[in-house]
């Protein structure tokens, strides 16, 4: 348990959740490498999860696809450069793995030796890697040094983090992303402010965001409901965004289906829950 407590639990939780899609009669996605990281521990937890809140699977399902097909749209229209930021084990270097494409994952060094050391053993080569805060040092530059030319350009995949970082900080980041990175392209998952701040009028998406922060020992701090906020201070524009309900009721209708069956919390959590791609002009 002091691996998962070190690294935090969600990074685990997220690989189980990504090696499960395999046995889905309607795969999303395809993640041969996310088992590794799984062991029985991991496992019972996301059982409890999911007896707890059963479309918790979907939530993570969505963004993984969105994320993924976001990377895969800009391998096709040419960017040669993608960066993962606060990557955890995502494996998309692997699984989108491209002549002439470089990636890099960005996290903290524990995580990034930890996964390191885990793919190592299985046979597979890491990533190439900067093992940082990315919020405490001059990302480009460290980019930079790791041979991205910053004058070309650059996919950000921003997957799991914002909800978990203040607001400051987070505009402070991207400013300095932007100052330094003119052809800077970021896509993000987020809450709206309701779920943060309690104020959805449903006691039970209340229930729910206090459950996962409890047994996972984690806090929602920022949410947003206005993206204009990207345009008016870093001069980015959102060329894609809706939510996770919109994406999974044009991708996977089926099992919209099946949550909106289960419980209504579920559907009213998912519209809540939005992805967004942001692009410098």
């Amino acid at each position: 348990m002091d691996i998962i407590n070190e690294i935090g639990a969600t990074a685990f939780v997220i690989s189980c959740m990504r090696a499960m899609e395999k046995e889905r009669e309607h795969k999303l996605f395809d993640d041969p490498y996310a088992a590794l990281f799984v062991n029985e521990e991991i496992e019972e937890k996301v059982q409890e999860l999911i007896r707890v809140f059963p479309p918790s699977v979907e939530l993570v399902r969505y963004r993984v696809c969105v994320m993924s097909e976001i990377v895969g749209r800009g391998i096709e229209a040419g960017v040669k450069q993608i960066v993962s930021l606060g990557a955890g084990f995502d494996m998309r270097a692997h699984i989108y793995q491209t002549q002439g494409v470089r990636f890099c994952d960005v996290d903290q060094p524990a995580v990034l030796e930890f996964k390191n050391k885990v793919l190592e053993a299985g046979g597979v080569t890491p990533c190439p890697g900067i093992r940082c805060n990315y919020l405490e040092v001059d990302l480009p530059e460290e980019l930079g040094k790791a041979g991205f030319d910053l004058e070309k350009p650059i996919l950000f995949i921003w997957e799991g983090n914002t909800m978990y970082l203040p607001l400051d900080l987070i505009h402070d980041f991207l400013g300095r992303l932007r100052a330094q990175v003119p052809d800077m392209t970021i896509a993000f998952d987020y809450y709206s402010e309701k779920i943060i701040n309690r104020t959805s009028g449903d006691e039970r998406i209340t229930e729910i965001t206090d459950m996962f922060e409890s047994n996972f020992g984690v806090k929602w701090l920022t949410g947003f409901d206005d993206l204009s906020v990207f345009q008016e201070k870093h001069g980015l524009e959102v060329i894609e965004s809706e939510s996770l309900m919109e994406f999974g009721e044009r991708r996977a209708p089926e099992s919209v289906a099946e949550i909106k069956e289960f419980m209504d919390a579920a559907g009213e959590l998912l519209k809540l829950y939005s992805y967004c791609v942001l692009k410098a002009p």
